[in-house]
């Protein structure tokens, strides 16, 4: 029995082939598609009778288990050159787990050399000259601090000193970053870094654009480079190529975004990780395993290939307790609920909860549509007009006198006059904080709210806005960019007194501490990492004022289910769980932050009141 083991390619990317030969045995191959599917994404990009051809990180994965299947089972493993290569360079990596070939004990005099590499415009603090010699002990290393910490300084530190230390010898630094964690990149080298700094004079040059115009970059003779995680995946190749010719040190910023195993993300990075030799590998995150504790494979993985984690602390994390920063004023805000507001969201909620009471196992079939719903329920309680405008786009509002049609009526009356009651609320309180002069953040998941809200009625505060359309911009001169609009909001001397902001645009990689000390959340997700993050992004090292948060949740009454409360519950226990494994008491006393206050119940409504409130829209 031989198997055969080749690499092609297909749009740029390389996979890898499996055949068998005709006398392999039936329940062995069946026994290696099954392991090799454990890590694959999705299905296999071919399969044949006695053929497949599959992810190169899937492979990867099972080495070991090969090795096994082959030992038992008595076949023959044919390797091409580029396979024999591939897997060779996948074993000499996993090897680095225990390596010791770029372990570095820094001393107090190491650490003072850093001026002299210029890294001079900051002092480490105790904190972070901590990590930096724990995580330079490592061969790869994870820092797990809170965000705004510093992690980007110890980064840049541990940087320089493997540029200087003659064993390690790096002369490249390649960043992965989300694309609004770029400004923080830019900022770090500003902050840390003199003139006179070879690696300031070299710049973090970003890879964007065509895979032609890519290309063009990494060939400029340029060292260093920053990407964000989409761009990998279609581009992998090219800066597999780049690595192979130089010495570099690669770090994942806000590496919890490869989570997922089976995200293609994911499978981009743990592709360079398994086939390329870095000289190290970092990874940043204030929340690696937002979700839960599984979380953290993937990234352990990209340290390490090979081993899943069974345990141990591979990671530095400072907390905010250690930083001296003051817990965050939290407080869960309670807002009673429209008339056509409540008519809605009954209206939404009674056919999720009939459906699953029919079924209650959530599969492929239903899952879209309860995802929908839920989806819809958070709209409603933020702002329900949400909903029924995009009904009315699609048809599903038809004029005259029906409970739809006057259920949207009233709520486009109610958005004329000031909007939900969480917007009314959110606006008066930034109203009253910009008359003692004080800068708010208005958090919500929703384009829509975030428009109205900075475009119309928080205009006289001289509102800036920032989602997923605003681009980046070149310079924080540009106007309407997000460059220019996060500046204009940090000039504490500005009038503009309010930014709206949505978390995947804002949520990382920025700082807002110094200017902005009051956060509003018209709304939540169940992502306890945007949440986390959100919050860091005005409680941060560097400004020790107190920090006050406002959550808005909406009063329901106790006969219904409140999807704010089922949001507030799954952070909570999210929350919790990472604060157990990070062994971080902060986060598990801000798990218990989501418990306190007065439940959001209204008791005033009875199930008969409710009746009557729908009746009013069905007439």
């Amino acid at each position: 029995m031989i198997l055969h083991i080749s690499q092609v390619s297909e749009n740029n990317q390389f996979y890898v082939k499996i055949k068998r030969s005709n006398d392999f045995k039936d329940y062995v191959w069946q026994e290696l598609i099954k392991t090799i599917k454990q890590f694959q994404d999705n299905s296999f990009k071919e399969e044949k009778e006695f053929s497949i051809t599959a992810e190169w990180v899937s492979f990867l994965s099972i080495l070991n288990d090969l090795a096994d299947l082959r030992d038992i089972n008595k076949f023959e493993l044919v390797c091409s050159k580029e396979a024999e290569q591939k897997i060779q360079e996948t074993i000499k990596n996993q090897n680095l787990i225990s390596s010791k070939n770029f372990n570095i004990e820094l001393n107090d005099t190491e650490i003072k050399r850093l001026s002299s590499y210029g890294f001079s415009k900051i002092q480490l603090t105790e904190f972070q000259i901590r990590d930096l010699k724990q995580l330079l002990k490592l061969s790869n290393g994870a820092n797990f601090s809170v965000q705004g910490s510093g992690k980007t300084a110890v980064t840049l530190a541990a940087h320089l000193l493997l540029r200087n230390n003659k064993k390690a010898n790096v002369n490249s630094l390649l960043v992965v970053a989300p694309k609004n964690a770029f400004l923080g990149w830019e900022d770090g080298f500003e902050d840390c870094l003199n003139d006179n700094c070879k690696l300031k004079e070299e710049g973090l040059v970003e890879l964007t654009g065509t895979y032609n115009s890519i290309k063009k970059k990494l060939n400029s003779g340029a060292k260093n480079f920053i990407i964000n995680y989409e761009m990998l995946i279609s581009k992998g190749n090219l800066i597999a190529n780049f690595v192979n010719k130089n010495r570099v040190h690669f770090i994942l910023d806000e590496s919890h975004k490869i989570k997922s195993e089976g995200a293609q993300r994911s499978q981009a990075v743990l592709s360079l990780a398994y086939r390329v030799n870095f000289v190290r590998k970092d990874i940043l995150s204030g929340t690696p395993a937002p979700n839960r504790l599984e979380d953290i494979n993937t990234q352990f993985q990209f340290l390490y290939p090979g081993p899943e984690y069974t345990g141990g602390r591979f990671w530095v994390r400072t907390t905010k307790k250690e930083l001296g920063l003051k817990e965050p004023n939290i407080k869960l805000i309670n807002v009673d609920m429209s008339k056509p507001q409540m008519a809605l969201y009954t209206k939404v909620l009674n056919p999720l909860l009939a459906s699953l009471k029919k079924n209650s196992t959530i599969n492929y079939s239903n899952s879209k549509k309860i995802r929908q719903s839920i989806i819809k329920l958070i709209q409603i309680s933020s702002n329900p007009v949400l909903v029924t405008r995009r009904q009315e786009e699609e048809g599903d509002i038809i004029l005259g006198e029906n409970i739809d049609f006057n259920i949207h009526r009233a709520l486009v009356k109610e958005e004329q006059d000031g909007g939900s009651s969480k917007i009314r609320y959110a606006c008066k309180e930034a109203r009253r904080l910009a008359k003692e002069g004080k800068k708010t953040v208005i958090w919500s998941y929703f384009k829509w709210n975030i428009e109205y809200l900075g475009n119309y009625l928080l205009k006289d505060l001289n509102a800036e806005f920032i989602h997923g359309g605003v681009k980046m911009g070149n310079d924080d001169e540009e106007l309407e960019t997000r460059k220019y609009k996060i500046k204009k909001f940090k000039d504490i001397n500005s009038d503009c007194m309010v930014l709206i902001a949505n978390y995947a645009s804002c949520a990382e990689g920025i700082s807002l501490h110094h200017a902005c000390h009051n956060a509003i959340y018209l709304d939540r997700s169940f992502q306890a990492d945007q949440y986390l993050q959100s919050i860091d992004r005005i409680c941060r090292l560097g400004n020790n004022d107190q920090k006050n948060i406002q959550v808005l949740q909406n009063k329901i009454p106790k006969t219904l289910k409140n999807i704010d409360l089922a949001v507030n519950h799954s952070l909570q226990r999210k929350i919790d769980d990472m604060g157990r494994f990070l062994n971080d008491p902060d986060l598990t006393q801000m798990s218990l932050k989501e418990s306190e206050g007065v439940d959001p119940i209204d008791e005033n409504i009875s199930d008969s009141d409710l009746q009557g409130i729908i009746n009013e829209f069905l007439h």
